[in-house]
């Protein structure tokens, strides 16, 4: 298993190397080899907050069943992301801990997360492939804290699904910066929020939180 894109997530109580606090990250500081893997033992805080992001990863998992190719795609970018900037890694990491502990409350309140049976469903799907970016299987497209991304698109839906909503563009001339997904939600890129709706009724807290915080 490679340590820099996949940690091993398990909370293990371990002695960092060269410091003297106990570190509760979710992997063995010990065996701390990667410039990422010692900054986040290096910090106690950080080092805390891995490990609670352990935790919650198992249990979140016993909900949604395809979380753990998601959780590879997310350490992939999180460690090109922010390399080993203590900020950077925090902040993306609270965020994690923020999103399994709204699939874990989700599904505890009765809303089906990802039912093994549908996870390769083609319809209906609105997921978060990593922090910062939306997509709509469904609607066809993904977006990012801009608005829609023909990229990310492409990246995570196909060549179709990009020429698809390229086309929407050049005939419509759709605007990119505020959409409506399939399950309702409504984004807007300019006001930095997602509401309930597209009448904006109520801000929904958690798209907002992972699309722009």
């Amino acid at each position: 298993m490679k340590k820099i894109t996949l940690l091993t997530l398990s909370a293990v109580l371990a002695v960092t190397l060269g410091t003297t606090f106990v570190s509760a990250a979710s992997f063995d500081c010990r065996k701390a080899s990667t410039g990422i893997e010692k900054v986040i033992c290096d910090d106690a805080e950080l080092s805390r907050l891995d490990g609670e992001m352990g935790k919650l990863y198992y249990k979140a998992k016993a909900y949604q069943h395809d979380l753990p190719t998601y959780q590879k795609e997310w350490i992939k970018n999180r460690n090109k992301e922010c390399g080993v900037n203590t900020d950077c890694l925090y902040k993306w990491t609270e965020s994690r801990v923020t999103n399994f502990k709204n699939i874990i409350s989700d599904a505890k309140s009765g809303k089906v997360v990802n039912p093994p049976k549908k996870k390769h469903a083609k319809g209906g799907a609105v997921y978060f492939p990593e922090h910062g970016i939306v997509c709509d299987k469904k609607a066809g497209f993904c977006a990012d804290s801009e608005g829609i991304a023909m990229g990310y698109t492409k990246e995570y839906l196909g060549q179709a699904a990009q020429d698809k909503m390229m086309g929407y563009v050049k005939r419509d001339h759709m605007e990119l910066d505020s959409y409506t997904m399939s399950n309702g939600i409504y984004c807007d890129s300019k006001a930095k929020k997602c509401y309930n709706n597209k009448w904006k009724e109520k801000v929904d807290q958690h798209y907002t939180n992972m699309l722009f915080k």
